[in-house]
């Protein structure tokens, strides 16, 4: 996918589904834990996958992130990750207990369940404004250094498009900010479905 061959308007589309779909995420979580949950003004971008890495941390950081297959009209990968310190965060906020160190089997379980969580509520959110017909796999977890999960778990064998769209998302409860990213990884040509749908084709 030639990153440049899309209007600004239509970029500008494509951020909004994704903000849209990072506050339906926020409600999602408000509704798990029963607190009020926050969310700051989304971040938003289209990048190529070496630009993400960089924005994100350091290669050989360790992140945990939630995989989700998407199948249907606009197929791709849905991911949520986290860096180690605002996944230790969640659980804190989720288990209302202390989480540092190696995560557990326990907290593994439960970052799958809140990814899922999230996840799914960031595509029913796509299916409701767009009207496309997509349909979620069983989630999958990982926990890997940055550069390694984000090359080899999300783009498989060169089916994706090069460029991802990212949105940036902190999640907030009283002085606890998480921050949280959504990636959707798209095979070639569902980006231009989703404009096609939003009517801006």
């Amino acid at each position: 996918m030639d990153y440049r061959k899309f209007t600004e308007l239509q970029i500008d589309a494509l951020r909004e589904v994704g903000n849209i779909g990072a506050g339906n995420a926020a409600t999602a979580l408000s509704q798990m834990i029963q607190k009020r949950i926050d969310m700051s003004v989304p971040e938003a971008a289209i990048l190529p996958l070496e630009e993400m890495i960089q924005k994100i941390g350091n290669e050989e950081d360790m992140v945990v992130a939630v995989i989700i297959r998407v199948f249907g009209d606009a197929p791709g990968n849905m991911v949520f990750l986290l860096t180690m310190n605002s996944a230790h965060e969640l659980l804190k906020m989720l288990l209302d207990e202390e989480s540092e160190g190696d995560l557990t089997e326990m907290q593994i379980s439960a970052l799958q369940e809140i990814g899922n969580i999230l996840t799914g509520a960031y595509i029913n959110s796509i299916v409701k404004l767009t009207g496309m017909m997509l349909v979620s796999s069983v989630p999958a977890i990982s926990v890997d250094m940055l550069y390694s999960l984000m090359t080899t778990a999300f783009i498989e064998s060169g089916q994706f498009d090069e460029y991802i769209m990212s949105i940036e998302a902190k999640f907030i409860m009283g002085k606890k900010n998480i921050k949280g990213y959504f990636f959707y990884i798209p095979k070639p040509g569902s980006l231009e479905k989703l404009i096609q749908t939003l009517g801006l084709a």
